[in-house]
Formats: C-alpha cells, sequence, structure tokens
C-alpha cells in the first residue's frame, strides 16, 4: 500500500516525513506507528515512562466532556474561533495545531466553522485517554496524536501557521520552531478573577498571580505580543455542573473530603468564568 505524507508530520525518531498507511503511519526509514481503531496514533517516544500526574485523569476528562458539552464555554470557543478564522483567512491551506487538545472540544468547534476551507487540523496531548476521546469526537476532522510538549514535537520546521494552547504547558523554544514566519500562537489562561466565587466559597486553588506577563516574558525575543482580550461572562450552574466544572480544574487531585462534602451538598450557584486570551506572532 502507497501511504501519503501527512503534511506535516515527521517522524519522532529520524525527523523524515510521515506517511499515512491505512492502520500505520510509517517514515521512510521504517519506523512505524499503529493507528487506534478510534483514529489516533501514539508518537511518544517508547522509551519514556510519564508519571502518573502529567497530563489529565481520566476522572478530569470526563467532567470536562460533561461541562463542555453543555455548552458552558461557547462564548471563549467563538472568540478563540473568531481570532483563527481571521489569522487564516488569506491562507491557501493553513495547518492549525491544537497544542495540549485535551478531549477535543474546542478544536471540533473550529473544524466546524472552518467547514470547506481546506485546512489541516492537528490534536496533541500527552494524555493518552484525552486524545482517544478527541479522536472517537473529532468526527474524522482533523488527526490527533499522544506527544510530549517536553520533547521534540513530531512537526517539521516552520510548517505551522496556527498553534492554540489553551490552558495547557508551553515550550517556547519549540513553538517558535514549529511556527512558520508571521504564524499566530493564541494561549488562553484563566483571568485572576476566574470563578473567584467559586474559589472563595470551597476554598479552592488560586491563580498564579502575574501569570500573563510570566508567559509573556517566556516568550520574548521569539514572539511579538499582540494586545490581549479578556473575555467574561455568568455560569449559572446547578448541582450537576459545579461538580463537574470542578472536577475538571487542575487542583481536583487535591479536594479534601470536607471540601468533597461541601460541593456535594451545594445545589447549584452562580459564578463568572474570566479568561486572558494573549495573541503572539512568530517574529519574522
Amino acid at each position: 500500500m502507497t501511504g501519503e505524507w501527512i503534511r506535516p508530520l515527521i517522524c519522532p525518531v529520524c525527523a523524515r516525513p510521515l506517511g499515512d498507511y491505512g492502520q500505520v503511519w510509517r517514515c521512510p526509514a521504517g519506523h512505524s506507528f499503529d493507528v487506534a481503531r478510534e483514529g489516533y496514533a501514539n508518537l511518544l517516544r517508547r522509551h519514556k515512562k510519564l508519571p502518573e500526574t502529567v497530563g489529565d485523569t481520566p476522572e478530569m476528562l470526563r467532567a470536562r466532556r460533561e461541562f463542555l458539552a453543555r455548552g458552558f464555554y461557547e462564548p471563549l470557543s467563538e472568540v478563540i474561533n473568531e481570532i483563527v478564522v481571521t489569522a487564516v483567512a488569506t491562507l491557501p491551506a493553513p495547518v492549525i495545531v491544537d497544542m495540549g487538545c485535551g478531549e477535543g472540544y474546542y478544536l471540533r468547534r473550529l473544524a466546524a466553522r472552518l467547514a470547506g476551507q481546506p485546512t489541516a487540523l492537528f490534536g496533541v496531548d500527552v494524555a493518552k485517554t484525552a486524545v482517544r476521546l478527541a479522536a472517537k469526537g473529532g468526527g474524522g476532522h482533523g488527526r490527533y496524536l499522544v506527544a510530549d510538549v517536553n520533547e521534540p514535537l513530531p512537526f517539521a520546521d516552520q510548517s505551522v501557521h496556527v498553534l492554540l494552547n489553551l490552558f495547557a504547558p508551553r515550550h517556547p523554544a519549540e513553538f517558535a520552531r514549529l511556527l512558520a514566519p508571521g504564524g499566530l500562537l493564541l494561549i488562553v489562561i484563566p483571568a485572576p478573577d476566574h470563578l473567584q466565587s467559586l474559589r472563595d466559597r470551597f476554598v479552592l486553588m488560586g491563580i498564579q498571580p502575574e501569570k500573563g506577563a510570566h508567559i509573556t516574558a517566556q516568550f520574548a525575543g521569539l514572539f511579538v505580543a499582540q494586545p490581549a482580550q479578556t473575555v467574561s461572562f455568568p455560569l449559572q450552574l446547578d448541582a450537576f455542573s459545579l461538580s463537574w466544572l470542578i472536577q475538571m480544574m487542575p487542583g481536583a487531585r487535591h479536594l479534601t473530603p470536607p471540601q468533597q462534602e461541601a460541593i456535594a451538598q451545594t445545589p447549584g450557584m452562580e459564578t463568572v468564568a474570566s479568561f486572558v486570551v494573549m495573541r503572539m506572532m512568530r517574529d519574522e
């Protein structure tokens, strides 16, 4: 069977182009990676064992899937989609990568918005469970792969036009290698007051102070920062959505029994979601 190059993927072992041979991705040197029945491939280096705390847990992913499926974060998704659609409007066949895609909510919605436009979409996450869920729910729009942002990523140099990094770990030098000159890096982080009333009520983990300034400093010299945008909207939560929202947060791993009991006994509440959308252009 003749393979077709999966533009712009490269082999994580030898950095040669990866071809799609149906149930396997293979490079000219013979390195091969099986494609799971859900449609994703694991491109992690085989010898590397990741600690259990890396990536989202299955419980976090299930909670996020239930919460996002009910449209609570659609206003944020719409802002992301508008920015990306504008960025790729004049490109004939843009490559868009969601680095830290989780269960794929934002990439699926972006794919629907770009339907009909020739676009290469990729979802990447270090958590295999996340990528499995994303690929299973992706409806054939885009490709999904397991890879670690802390290792060389399996994309050719300067081959990506838009890189999404939504609530996920970052690697400035590797992101700079991937993005084409003038390419867009879109980073979304919680604003300092994100879910503040909820955090106060249940004594949950706070937001890192000056997180946006810290990220801007990390990428200085590699990217040109554009004005950031704050996106805020109210959330009216019932008992189920409140539980899902808290369970999908990073601090869910550290909830104490009294915190869990207080959450379980709360019938619902209103809070405000608030995010900072950071735009950075690859320095030409």
